[in-house]
């Protein structure tokens, strides 16, 4: 899956979650990757992914954002937590599994998501401040 197509997926899911405020999509070095979301204003992830999977060929259509999901988010571990259950509730066709790290355990970073795609690649979001 191309790095844009997941990135405007996720912030369109997010935008529509009452506890996620204003949404602000970005990425460093100009580029279309890594890529990160600032939620409420004060909560900054950023995506990195995993060169592991096969290259995308074919054509993209983008699913239906994510519905919403309760949720009251104080702290990384509960903003990942937050993240994830979106991911999940959207059960977007490219998307095999997501865990956060605390749930994967392979990671040491108090609050993040893996996002395992069909395609075999992968998405690291870290919570990176608040």
């Amino acid at each position: 899956m191309r790095v844009r197509d997941f990135e405007g997926w996720l912030a369109e899911s997010l935008t529509v979650q009452p506890w996620a405020g204003t949404v602000v999509r970005w990425s460093t070095d100009g580029g279309p990757k890594p890529f990160g979301v600032t939620l409420a204003g004060k909560v900054n992830m950023q995506f990195v992914k995993a060169e592991s999977g096969q290259v995308w060929t074919g054509t993209w259509e983008q699913p239906d954002p994510a519905p919403a999901v309760s949720a009251a988010p104080t702290d990384p571990p509960s903003w990942a937590q937050a993240v994830a259950d979106v991911i999940r509730a959207g059960q977007h066709p490219g998307v095999k599994q997501v865990q956060t790290y605390a749930e994967w355990g392979g990671s040491t970073k108090p609050g993040g998501v893996r996002v395992e795609l069909l395609d075999g690649s992968q998405f690291y979001g870290s919570i990176l401040g608040r």
